[in-house]
């Protein structure tokens, strides 16, 4: 990123583009390549993009110019990335319900114990 990223929630499309140092066109392609970039649209139609589309389109650029990707091989790394993201999140939930199933045991224990 060249530029300092300003403290607010969306980003026009001139905005991301100064920030990625990249040309407007060259968003609106990636948006037609990539299903996950998909920014908002104000009624009057002008893209909204969020931090995280910033993020993103970051990411997208770091794939394909500096590290020489193909179009589908950036699409291909940025599926596996949120698949890997998914499945963190997932073990992460099992992880606590696994937790929670322990502690009502520990106190159904504690419970015979007491009654003994």
């Amino acid at each position: 990123m060249t530029a300092e990223v300003p403290d607010k929630q969306y980003f026009k499309i001139g905005e991301v583009a100064k920030l990625a140092s990249l040309n407007t066109s060259v968003l609106r392609f990636w948006e037609s390549e990539f299903d996950i970039l998909k920014p908002l649209k104000s009624r009057t139609g002008q893209r909204l993009y969020s931090r995280d589309d910033l993020a993103l389109v970051l990411s997208i650029k770091q794939l394909l110019y500096d590290e020489k990707l193909t179009i589908a091989g950036a699409r291909s790394r940025l599926c596996r990335r949120q698949a890997q993201g998914n499945g963190e999140t997932a073990l992460r939930e099992k992880s606590e319900q696994e937790r929670s199933i322990l502690k009502e045991i520990h106190q159904e224990l504690k419970k015979l114990r007491d009654s003994l």
